[in-house]
């Protein structure tokens, strides 16, 4: 049976050419770590959820603006969640250096800045098989 497509985005910021990757309460069932990021509300361009996702997953006060996020990746696949789920992945890069402290809240359990090198078992498979490559291709981590 085909199953509808949710909508998602993803936001990956980068400071050194690490790449942050949060475990959100929802992910911490699978064990992996994503991006920041979520589901598109019903009249909500791509922009705008990514934008409103990163405002509760980072919190602290933080803001983004629209013209500070580039789509730069789409695609589909199954939903860490639940892989009965399809979703269809909006993968933004944050123009804009995270300028509040990390800390742990209602979404995410904890933050952490991945290296390439590290061990990837750990991220979903959005970074893992989408984004990491981007980013080797486009020199934008190391």
């Amino acid at each position: 049976m085909e199953t509808d497509f949710l909508y998602v985005v993803g936001t990956a910021f980068i400071k050194d050419g690490k790449l942050l990757i949060s475990m959100s309460q929802r992910s911490a069932k699978k064990g992996k770590y994503t991006l920041v990021g979520g589901g598109v509300e019903n009249g909500e361009t791509f922009k705008e959820a990514a934008r409103r996702e990163c405002q509760e997953e980072i919190n602290n006060g933080f803001d983004i603006l629209e013209e500070e996020l580039e789509e730069i990746l789409c695609f589909r696949e199954p939903a860490l969640s639940d892989p009965k789920v399809n979703i269809e992945m909006h993968m933004m890069l944050a123009k804009k250096d995270i300028d509040v402290e990390l800390l742990p809240n209602d979404e995410i359990i904890e933050y952490k800045w991945f290296t390439l090198g590290d061990d990837q078992s750990c991220l979903a498979t959005a970074i893992k098989d989408h984004f990491i490559p981007w980013a080797i291709e486009h020199e934008i981590m190391y």
